[in-house]
C-alpha cells in the first residue's frame, strides 16, 4: 500500500486546466447551495437519515425503495444545505476521475479530452437533468469512473498493483450499485469489455482480475445483508431495496406512456434485443476498432438501457449515462473511421430519440441562475425567491407552524408528496411510508391506515392539490380530526378525540 500511494499521486496530479474545471464545478454548483426544501425525492432521503439517527431500521420500520448508501449520506448531512455541500465535494474528486478517464480514453490533455470534460461538468452541474439535486444518480457517477478507469488500466497494461486495484475497483461498482441499483448495468459493460478482448493468452490475466473484482463488489453488498439480519429486517430490505423495484419498474402510468406503444414490458423487450444485436454488430467488426472505442460504446449502450429501465420521464435518471455519452461526443470530434463514426451517431441518435419517445421532463437554466444572482444582490426577496421552486411559502408557514406545536420525537402524517415537510419539521410519519405516491405505488393504504389508528398523530396536514382517493382515510379524518389552519392550499388539522 505504500508504494501505491505515490503511484496514485502521479496519477492524479492536478493541472491547470483541472483545476479551472474544479473551478467551474464549484460556480455552477453554487446556487444549490442555497435552495430551499423543495424537491420531494431529497425529502424522503432526509426523512430517512433522520429517522436513521433517531435509531429507526431502515425498511422496517422506514421506507423507500433504494439501496442505503443514499440514506447514509442524508443522515450525515442532516439538512438539505450540508446535503449540497456534501454533493459539491463528491462531484469535484468525481470531475477529477472523469478527466483522468478522459485522458486515458481521449489522449492525455488533447483539445478533445477537455471539451468532453467541460460537457461533463455543464450538464452534470446545472439544473437541466437535476444535476444540481441529491439524487442516487449523480452520487452514483463517481465511483463508477473511477471503478471504470482502475479496469481499464489493469485490463490494458501490465499494473503490478493489479490485485488491489482490481479489489478497489469491485468496491466502488459496489458501492455505486448500493446507491442504486441501474450501476449494475454499468458494471455489465465492463464484464463485456473483458470478453470482447479474451485471447488465449491473457485469459488467465483477465480471469484473475475478474475474480478479484467480483470479491470486492459482493463484500459490501454482503456486509449490508449480514447488517439487516442482525437488525431482523432482511427480507423488507431484499424486498424494498431490490425486489419491490420491478414492480416499481412497470407500474408508471402516466408521462412515458406514449403513442409508440412502448409500454414497461414491450420496451424493455425491445430495448433488450436492440442491446443484443449492437453487442452482435460490435463484436463481429471488433477489428474496426479500439479497445478504447469499444469500451466507450459498450458503456453507453448499457448505461443508456439503466437510464430507461423504467421508462420513466425523470430528467436525473438520464444523469447515468452522461459520462459515456460525454466521452463518446469526444470520439467523435476526433478524426476516426467511418465505423466509428456510425457507431456514435446511433448511440447519441438512441438517447436523442427515447428523450422524445419518453418525454423526460427538462428544469430551466437561466431563470434559475437569475433567480439566485438576484436574490444574492437582494434585488427580491427570500418570499419571491422560494416562489421559484413552488408552492415553498405555504410549505414553510406549515413548518414554522407545526415546530411551534410539535416536540421532538412526535409524529405527523402527511396526505400530499410533500415529504420535504417531514425534514423542515424534524416529525416523522406515523407509518413507514414518507409520500403519498409511495402510499399508492406500493400499495401501502391498509399499512397506513393501522399505523394512523395506533399511533393518532397530534396533527395532519393534507394538499388540496392531491386529488389520488383514500377513502378510509378520508373517513378517518372527518370523524377524529378538525381544521385548525390554512395556508394556501395546505390543511392544518388537529386531532379532536
Amino acid at each position: 500500500m505504500s508504494k501505491l500511494l505515490p503511484y496514485l499521486k502521479k496519477e492524479f496530479n492536478l493541472d491547470r486546466f483541472l483545476i479551472l474545471s474544479l473551478i467551474l464545478v464549484f460556480l455552477l454548483r453554487l446556487p444549490s447551495l442555497f435552495e430551499p426544501y423543495w424537491y420531494g425525492d431529497e425529502g424522503i432521503y432526509l426523512t430517512l437519515g433522520m429517522a436513521i439517527r433517531k435509531g429507526l431500521v431502515l425498511y422496517q420500520q422506514i421506507h423507500d425503495n433504494k439501496p442505503p448508501v443514499l440514506y447514509l449520506l442524508a443522515a450525515i448531512a442532516g439538512n438539505v444545505a450540508w446535503f449540497r455541500t456534501i454533493l459539491l465535494i463528491w462531484m469535484l474528486g468525481t470531475t477529477i476521475i472523469f478527466c483522468k478517464l478522459a485522458q486515458t480514453i481521449l489522449g492525455d490533455k488533447n483539445f478533445w479530452t477537455k471539451a468532453a470534460t467541460i460537457f461533463f461538468i455543464i450538464f452534470s452541474s446545472i439544473p437541466l437533468i437535476e444535476g444540481n439535486i441529491a439524487n442516487a444518480e449523480i452520487f452514483m457517477i463517481g465511483p463508477t469512473i473511477l471503478a471504470m478507469w482502475l479496469m481499464y488500466q489493469l485490463l490494458e497494461k501490465n499494473n503490478r498493483y493489479w490485485l488491489i486495484l482490481s479489489f478497489l475497483s469491485g468496491i466502488f461498482f459496489s458501492i455505486a450499485f448500493l446507491l442504486k441499483v441501474p450501476a449494475v448495468f454499468d458494471l455489465a459493460s465492463l464484464v463485456l469489455f473483458g470478453l470482447f478482448n479474451l485471447t488465449k493468452k491473457n485469459y488467465l490475466k483477465i480471469i484473475k482480475i475478474y475474480v478479484v473484482l467480483a470479491v470486492g463488489f459482493i463484500m459490501p453488498v454482503a456486509l449490508s445483508f449480514i447488517y439487516f439480519y442482525f437488525k431482523g429486517a432482511l427480507s423488507n430490505y431484499l424486498f424494498a431495496a431490490f425486489l419491490q423495484n420491478f414492480g416499481y419498474v412497470s407500474s408508471w402510468q402516466t408521462g412515458s406512456m406514449n403513442s409508440s406503444g412502448l409500454t414497461s414490458k414491450i420496451g424493455l423487450m425491445t430495448r433488450g434485443g436492440l442491446v443484443a444485436v449492437f453487442f452482435g454488430f460490435l463484436f463481429f467488426f471488433r477489428q474496426h476498432f479500439s479497445k478504447k472505442e469499444i469500451l466507450i460504446f459498450l458503456w453507453f449502450a448499457l448505461s443508456l438501457f439503466g437510464t430507461l429501465l423504467s421508462e420513466r420521464p425523470y430528467p436525473h435518471y438520464l444523469i447515468q449515462v452522461l459520462p459515456a455519452l460525454a466521452l463518446t461526443v469526444g470520439l467523435l470530434c476526433k478524426k476516426t473511421n467511418i465505423f466509428n463514426r456510425v457507431v456514435s451517431f446511433a448511440l447519441i441518435g438512441s438517447l436523442a430519440l427515447s428523450i422524445f419517445l419518453i418525454h423526460f421532463w427538462a428544469y430551466g437554466v437561466y431563470g434559475y441562475y437569475l433567480n439566485f444572482i438576484n436574490y444574492s444582490l437582494k434585488q427580491e426577496s427570500r418570499q419571491s425567491y422560494f416562489q421559484y421552486f413552488g408552492k415553498l411559502n405555504n410549505v414553510y408557514q406549515v413548518a414554522e407552524y407545526l415546530k411551534d406545536k410539535t416536540t421532538d420525537g412526535q409524529k405527523i402524517f402527511i396526505w400530499g408528496d410533500l415529504p420535504h415537510l417531514y425534514a423542515l419539521t424534524r416529525t416523522l410519519p406515523p407509518g413507514r411510508y414518507t409520500s403519498t405516491y409511495h402510499i399508492v405505488d406500493f400499495n401501502g393504504y391498509k399499512e397506513t391506515l393501522i399505523a394512523l389508528e395506533n399511533i393518532k398523530p397530534r396533527y395532519i396536514v393534507i394538499d388540496n392539490d392531491e386529488k389520488r382517493p383514500f377513502p378510509e382515510f378520508e373517513t378517518t379524518i372527518l370523524i377524529n380530526y378538525t381544521i385548525e389552519e390554512r395556508y394556501g392550499d395546505l390543511i392544518i388539522l388537529h386531532r379532536t378525540l
